[in-house]
């Protein structure tokens, strides 16, 4: 143990320039000096003052127990402690990481406490919001496994042979892949929904294909929503191209998204699929089981809206509507419009 009062001349020089700051306590917990005061320490004059107008009470009792430990232990011991948001001026108190000595005299009683400590706040903010991430991801990763695996049970159900069941579950899964990217790109605020037609329509389409129109807003779609938008698309793109509607002469599809109101006067996005088969009107096949129960069950009930499906001999017609509370702002909130 330190026998000796720390030189406070020294002290102040050593720690010119630096982010740490030295203070002594009493055996009653009251500030006695700061040397080269930063952080919370330097929000106003805290000499006389015992912890608990300084420190919330959980780091009251933590930095009261370190105290004891050293008094004990003979030895230093490091804590974090967190500042009443009065002190700190902040939403929230900042964050400091202190090392606690006792100071003896020559018989052994001890006199009072020096501290040495530096603010931790950032690294306590990244490492918090790099835990949320790591749980939202987790989260979502089991959402889409789940999802994956769904998909893989219902689409052998409905697969006539091996071969359909790989090709119809690989592009499903690559759909979700697509829409995944694009929500990825936006740091997870959702995705745009040109953007999700681009990926999972515009890009399958050979560029000498003109068969394909997109109108309307682009209105920004939550992760959630973006995914079962996106799969939407790929069921209708998919039975487009087993129709024969984008190789024929006069096959055409038009696709639009935008902003409605209902009776109440409340927002919801409408998004509208018509294709137009053509002279290959006779050939064309109605989706299957699986691909029909995606579009007007799966994908309405995941965005908590409608949807209708509504095949012609010369035309199918596809609409699905999404709550508001699936619309985001271009900063990633629910629009609550």
């Amino acid at each position: 143990m330190n026998e000796r009062a720390p030189d406070r001349q020294s002290l102040s020089t050593a720690l010119q320039g630096t982010p740490v700051t030295i203070f002594l306590q009493d055996v009653d917990g009251r500030f006695r000096w700061f040397e080269n005061e930063q952080s919370v320490w330097a929000r106003g004059d805290l000499v006389g003052l015992r912890d608990d107008n300084v420190l919330e009470p959980g780091s009251v009792a933590v930095l009261r127990d370190a105290r004891r430990e050293a008094a004990r232990e003979g030895r230093p011991v490091t804590v974090e402690l967190q500042a009443l948001p009065a002190v700190g001026l902040e939403r929230h108190g900042r964050f400091v990481k202190a090392t606690v000595r006792a100071l003896a005299g020559r018989d052994g009683a001890v006199g009072g406490y020096l501290c040495s400590c530096v603010d931790v706040t950032e690294e306590y903010l990244r490492e918090q919001t790099l835990r949320a991430l790591m749980q939202e991801v987790t989260h979502r990763s089991k959402n889409m496994l789940s999802m994956v695996l769904s998909l893989a049970s219902q689409t052998a159900r409905t697969s006539a042979s091996v071969a359909g069941f790989s090709r119809t579950l690989t592009g499903r899964v690559q759909s979700l892949a697509m829409s995944q990217n694009v929500i990825t790109d936006s740091e997870w605020r959702g995705a745009p929904f040109r953007e999700l037609v681009r990926v999972q329509v515009i890009d399958r389409v050979p560029s000498d294909t003109r068969g394909v129109t997109v109108s309307g807003d682009d209105l920004l779609f939550s992760p959630s929503a973006a995914i079962h938008v996106g799969l939407a698309l790929h069921e209708l793109i998919a039975r487009a191209w087993q129709n024969g509607t984008l190789t024929g002469p006069d096959g055409a599809v038009s696709i639009s998204c935008v902003l409605a109101r209902n009776e109440a006067g409340l927002p919801f996005a409408s998004m509208r699929w018509e294709e137009l088969f053509g002279s290959r009107g006779g050939l064309a096949q109605e989706p299957d089981g699986f691909s029909r129960a995606v579009l007007e069950r799966v994908v309405p009930g995941a965005v908590k809206g409608e949807a209708q499906l509504a095949i012609a001999d010369d035309r199918l017609r596809y609409r699905l509507t999404i709550d508001r509370s699936e619309i985001r702002t271009r900063m990633g909130r629910d629009a609550g419009m």
